[in-house]
């Protein structure tokens, strides 16, 4: 139970600290990459906003970690393991190409829900942008 509490309080935080700069401008949500996988088995990627100061599925999380990607990560097609968000904390970043052909970069500051779950279909690559990258990974169910 406390390690839940600190890792939500850690997550928020962060989420926080990065809207700091949107709330300072006066914007309510935060914008977030969302990649999802439609019925026939197409990826897809979409800009949605989160509002800011509520947990948007936050509350359940009870494992936060983060990742290194290398500076040559090129990973082929594969769908995400669980629903996510990954959060690009600092470094190069990275970029994801969906199976319909569009391509989202996520640098430094950027939030990516990963919803394409589905084994069946083709899910998505993903590559660096030249450098290491570090994220955070926040799963969501």
């Amino acid at each position: 139970m406390r390690h839940s509490t600190l890792t939500t309080a850690l997550v928020l935080g962060t989420w926080v600290a990065m809207t700091g700069q949107a709330m300072a401008q006066g914007v309510t949500g935060q914008p977030v990459t969302r990649m999802y996988s439609d019925a026939q088995g197409e990826t897809h990627i979409e800009t949605v906003m989160m509002d800011v100061g509520r947990s948007n599925g936050f509350s359940g999380t009870e494992t936060t970690y983060f990742s290194r990607f290398a500076a040559d990560m090129d990973l082929d097609w594969h769908p995400a393991p669980r629903r996510q968000f990954i959060i690009t904390l600092s470094g190069a970043g990275y970029e994801i190409e969906t199976s319909d052909g569009a391509v989202a970069q996520l640098p430094p500051g950027s939030v990516l829900l990963v919803e394409d779950t589905n084994r069946e279909h083709r899910g998505h690559q993903t590559r660096s942008l030249g450098g290491e990258t570090l994220v955070m990974f926040v799963p969501i169910d």
